[in-house]
């Protein structure tokens, strides 16, 4: 969204891209050496005891998603600024372009309530819901690239918002006096649905677009197109 607006690819002091991904390389190598009970390990106990005490007791998993959402805000304060200066110069609406970070910021929200509401999906089914969520955001991230690309509107809603918004409604169904459609073991099988569904959409998406720049190109996609000889 900051390149979209900015027409400047910056990566901050934490990044994606770049930190992010050692993150999550550094979290894999953890969990292959020391085996998936690490991440239950109490933080104090790993640290002296004069700072363990300053601290709550949190396990070493809970202590990485505080730590992401911590490096978190200052991240979006800066994206957000840039934005805000980068509007301003070209003289068009910042608040327009803050708009369009609604419906992102839904989506999140939806997923965090969602596994709020459905602790067994947290607890038993996590991998299986990532799986449907990052196809899901890949899709959506995707569609900004190529918006940016191409020049295109910023892509606000779109197909993918659907499985999240209602398999959102129906985690929340109980608490506003509405029976719950997929409840229980049912809920797994929802999840199922919207894995199948969002990947067959992420894949229909991204060979549309490899097919397009190929053709549009004139090359091919993972090899070498030697031009005609006569």
């Amino acid at each position: 969204m900051e390149e979209y607006h900015t027409h400047v690819l910056f990566l901050g002091y934490f990044s994606g891209p770049v930190e992010g991904i050692l993150c999550f390389t550094l979290a894999a190598l953890a969990s292959g050496v020391w085996g998936p009970g690490f991440w239950a390990t109490d933080l104090v106990q790993l640290l002296p005891a004069p700072l363990a005490a300053q601290l709550p007791s949190l396990t070493l998993a809970h202590s990485v998603v505080v730590g992401m959402g911590v490096a978190l805000v200052p991240t979006v304060y800066a994206s957000f600024k840039n934005i805000a200066r980068a509007r301003r110069e070209q003289q068009r609406s910042v608040g327009a372009a803050f708009a369009d970070a609604v419906p992102f910021t839904a989506s999140i929200s939806s997923v965090v309530v969602w596994l709020w509401e459905s602790p067994e999906i947290r607890t038993q089914h996590l991998v299986l819901f990532l799986g449907f969520v990052g196809f899901a955001f890949s899709y959506i991230v995707g569609r900004v690239i190529v918006a940016h690309v191409t020049g295109a509107p910023f892509p606000k809603l779109n197909r993918m918002h659907i499985p999240i918004f209602l398999g959102t409604a129906n985690a929340l169904a109980p608490r506003l006096g509405l029976t719950k459609i997929f409840a229980g073991p049912n809920e797994v099988v929802l999840i199922w649905i919207c894995l199948f569904y969002t990947g067959a959409q992420y894949a229909h998406f991204a060979l549309e677009v490899i097919d397009t720049i190929c053709s549009y190109l004139d090359i091919n996609c993972l090899t070498i197109k030697h031009k005609k000889t006569d």
